[in-house]
């Protein structure tokens, strides 16, 4: 499809037109915007035949699934077709995934609307303005700054997944990936023991086996001492792949740079910006309480874990990222 548009424009002679530009390039309902479709077809295989085929596929198996009451809106499926490179059985798993997750951590998802996020939490967890030198988001997370007299681990948890939702929505995170960038400048052991492990685990698996989206490095700066002791009762829940993709920077930000560049970093990460202000990113989250609210509208009937249905151990291919 854009190698033909690639061979359209060194060729083409005369009087360039709209049948010309549409032939050439995928213009269809669901298409993602131009400067991502090459990537898309190269890298997942998307082509606007695939993609309707896809997911009449994808609504059909869904149909065919009693206890879930999934979204079967063209938008919020094409979400896991990309992420799956349009193996349509895994996309399905992956969305069973997402429900399950969801139903089993009901105190993280109720009343689930960006606006009950505490001023402290929004601080704390955050989507970059900019995106990195593959223009891929970055989610800003500062473990470091997090301050257990003024926001729970729950709403900091929250804080994360709203950001994660939203980054979801971003045709560049479909088909690039996204990048988390952690600061752990401040992270003390004291913090550590505020921390959920059963949440720690909820939100690995929801990295690792749910979300529509593929985290393809994990960036960590200013490591402390328990920091370590932090990854160390992670680490038994990390799989091999997201292992492989955490860089540890402490205090020196010359490759971080190389990543996401300086000028899309203020001066604590040796950056050239202006300091971050939080509520540029949540800003546009409150505006969608609509989108949150209707959300959560879907899912399995029960959020009793023991009364799902039972899934068998996901195949090694479905817990790549």
């Amino acid at each position: 499809m854009l190698r033909a548009a690639s061979s359209f424009y060194s060729s083409m002679s005369g009087v360039f037109t709209k049948k010309d530009f549409d032939e050439a390039c995928d213009a269809s309902e669901g298409s993602l915007p131009l400067k991502l479709q090459q990537v898309a077809e190269e890298e997942l295989g998307e082509t606007p035949a695939k993609r309707r085929e896809a997911l009449d596929k994808l609504r059909q198996l869904l149909e065919a699934e009693p206890d879930l009451n999934a979204n079967k809106d063209e938008e919020f499926l094409l979400r896991f077709l990309r992420v799956r490179k349009y193996e349509v059985e895994s996309a399905l798993q992956t969305i069973k995934n997402y429900y399950r997750n969801r139903a089993s951590s009901e105190s993280l998802y109720r009343d689930f609307l960006p606006c009950t996020v505490p001023p402290a939490a929004r601080k704390i967890v955050m989507i970059l303005p900019d995106k990195d030198v593959h223009g891929r988001p970055v989610l800003l997370v500062k473990p470091g700054s997090w301050m257990t007299n003024e926001v729970s681990y729950l709403d900091l948890h929250r804080a994360g997944v709203f950001c994660l939702e939203q980054l979801a929505r971003d045709p560049a995170a479909q088909v690039l990936g996204i990048v988390l960038l952690s600061d752990y400048g401040g992270f003390t052991v004291d913090k550590l023991l505020f921390a959920s492990v059963s949440l720690l685990r909820k939100g690995l698996e929801y990295l690792q086996d749910c979300m529509p989206m593929r985290l393809k490095v994990a960036h960590n700066v200013r490591q402390s001492y328990a920091f370590d002791m932090f990854l160390a009762l992670i680490r038994p829940f990390i799989k091999q792949k997201l292992s492989e993709r955490i860089r540890l920077h402490g205090n020196n930000f010359e490759n971080l740079h190389k990543e996401i560049p300086s000028m899309s970093l203020p001066e604590e990460y040796g950056g050239q910006r202006a300091p971050l202000d939080p509520e540029e990113c949540w800003k546009a989250l409150d505006a969608d309480q609509d989108y949150f609210a209707a959300s959560s509208r879907y899912g399995y009937a029960t959020n009793d874990e023991d009364e799902l249905p039972a899934e068998p151990e996901p195949p090694l291919e479905l817990t790549s990222l």
